[in-house]
């Protein structure tokens, strides 16, 4: 097979215009539940007038979304990645469109929203996942090749996180928040129509035999666990991607805004955020282009270091302008991260556990963002605003230390290991599509 043997690259084929329409689901879909995040909570507080239940709605949500994203990725193997993606994207149009519709016949109450709240929590995260899932088949079909294709999903990504906002707050100024939900529920449910265009052999289930539903749900993660541990690259990137979440997500969340409410400049936290999402498309649109020149030891050293500088240089809560460019510099070395980590598990998993490994790494990094939250408003109360900011800052440069120097970061250019059969984990002979025995790391798992 021609092309580069890393990606199982192959040259394009009638099968291109996938790629568009994967693209665009993807896209719509994440328009949709970021609208969503921003008018639900205004929602909330219009009909409740209690801020506290706006708390209570996102905390209920918490476990079932956690849940949720273990079990979809079993029934992600079962059913397929496209058949799930549709369908999770379908119930959670339905969720979000009964908001208005119990509002306009019933009234909303604290009740409704917690349930519709949580059964759209429930589909939200399978449905990412699904999608995800979904990338190398779209990959190896359209022969565009993981690493561009992972870029372009992340670029999009950052460009929803500027542009969603801005239209979820313009519409609620014009209408009604629960009106703006309407919109959501059609990207949504737009995004199930084009991934139903896509081809039915895309993303299918597994025809291999050691997918059984016989084995249950505690076998199926048991299999899926298996393969996670079995290989230390895959570990790895779980615990890196669980450990920046739990440093980005207080420091986003709690110590920027909250500074910048202090320092008398609530809109600069809009600055940043929208600098931070530009330095991501860039980061993200160069991985894209350039991915396949470097090898994934250099784009992942650069992009540490260079995220690394910008992280630190915003936890310590310097001048804003300097915020600004250190905004630009976070973003510009995270955007290629989660694309390069997105290739690197996908090439390592096993088609038939899939979703199920998919699932339990980002279960893993939603719980890491409430505990890393959780976490930094106890230190804000403790010893205060700018010293949790450096402590922040402090465990990044840790984190980027310690994980610069594991041997396993050190065989990001190398293949899957083959190991034998124990149990839950992969079987003997595990290969990955694109990849030949040449390539294998026989020193890692």
């Amino acid at each position: 097979m021609s092309g580069d043997h890393r990606t199982g690259h192959r040259p394009p084929t009638q099968n291109a215009p996938m790629l568009p329409l994967y693209l665009i689901s993807h896209g719509l879909s994440l328009l949709g539940n970021t609208v969503a995040s921003i008018a639900l909570p205004w929602l909330v507080l219009l009909r409740t007038g209690d801020a506290t239940a706006v708390g209570l709605v996102a905390a209920a949500s918490a476990l079932p979304m956690l849940l949720s994203a273990v079990a979809g990725g079993v029934l992600i193997d079962r059913v397929g990645r496209r058949r799930l993606s549709i369908g999770a994207d379908l119930a959670s149009a339905a969720c979000v469109a009964a908001l208005p519709v119990v509002d306009g016949l019933l009234g909303l109450t604290v009740v409704w929203f917690v349930v519709l709240g949580v059964a759209g929590a429930v589909f939200d995260v399978p449905g990412m996942t699904a999608r995800e899932a979904l990338a190398p088949d779209i990959a190896e079909a359209t022969g565009i090749g993981m690493e561009r294709l992972a870029g372009l999903r992340e670029s999009i990504a950052g460009g929803v996180v500027i542009l969603a906002p801005a239209a979820a707050g313009g519409l609620i100024m014009l209408v009604d928040p629960a009106t703006v939900l309407w919109l959501t529920a059609g990207c949504s449910a737009l995004a199930a129509l084009v991934t139903l265009a896509l081809p039915k052999a895309v993303g299918a289930r597994s025809a291999r035999p050691e997918q059984s539903e016989s084995a249950g749900l505690r076998g199926d993660l048991g299999r899926g666990l298996g393969v996670l541990r079995a290989d230390r690259v895959l570990t790895t990137v779980t615990l890196v991607s669980a450990g920046s979440v739990a440093v980005l997500a207080p420091l986003q969340n709690l110590v920027l805004p909250v500074h910048l409410v202090s320092q008398n400049s609530p809109g600069g936290f809009g600055v940043v955020v929208s600098l931070l999402a530009i330095g991501g498309i860039t980061g993200a649109g160069l991985y894209a282009a350039l991915g396949t020149r470097w090898s994934r030891r250099t784009v992942f050293v650069v992009a540490q270091l260079t995220s690394t500088i910008g992280v630190a240089g915003l936890a310590l809560l310097p001048p804003v302008p300097v915020m600004w460019a250190a905004a630009v510099l976070a973003g510009a070395g995270a955007g290629p991260l989660p694309a390069l980590f997105l290739v690197l598990v996908t090439e390592r998993i096993p088609e038939e556990v899939r979703g199920r490994v998919l699932g339990l790494q980002n279960a893993v990094s939603m719980t890491a963002v409430p505990l890393g939250t959780l976490a930094a408003g106890l230190a804000v109360d403790l010893i205060g605003l700018r010293q949790t900011g450096g402590l922040l800052a402090a465990a990044w440069c840790l984190v980027t230390l310690a994980i610069l120097a594991l041997p396993a970061l050190r065989r990001l250019d190398t293949g899957p290991v083959t190991p034998a059969s124990t149990g839950p984990g992969p079987e003997t002979g595990t290969t990955i599509p694109g990849q030949g025995s040449e390539t294998a790391d026989t020193t890692s798992g």
